[in-house]
């Protein structure tokens, strides 16, 4: 596959997890390496679903406790609708057994603060997420 083709792969990819366009920012190893790599190749394999592949993500994020991963991940399965919100208190639960309550207080809170902020945009009428 040629680079561009990778890129372009990936950058696809990326928007399917994600639920956005990657962020550009010029010669940035890090990120080109996210998109053709991780994204292009990881993420875009056959075998597991997204939904599949999202479920593994957030129970080795959760063991790490990084918030900010953490929210970009459960913020992206809940806008794209890949896990219902009762699935999210059940992954939760289930990891605390096996990671820890600190690691599963962290991502209940996330939780707690993305259901907000969603729920406060359909208070005020707003469509989707």
């Amino acid at each position: 596959m040629m680079a561009d083709d990778k890129r372009e792969q990936g950058l696809e990819w990326f928007e399917k997890v994600m639920g956005f366009r990657p962020p550009v920012i010029p010669d940035d190893p890090f990120l080109d390496t996210t998109i053709d790599h991780l994204f292009a190749n990881v993420w875009a394999r056959p075998g597991l679903s997204i939904r599949d592949r999202r479920l593994v993500s957030l129970t080795v994020l959760m063991q790490f406790g990084n918030e900010q991963t953490l929210k970009l991940h459960f913020g992206a399965a809940m806008k794209q609708k890949q896990l219902t919100d009762t699935e999210i208190d059940e992954l939760i639960v289930h990891v605390a057994h096996y990671a820890g309550w600190p690691a599963a207080a962290v991502s209940s809170q996330i939780v707690r603060a993305l259901r907000a902020e969603r729920d406060k945009g359909k208070d005020k009428g707003e469509v989707g997420g």
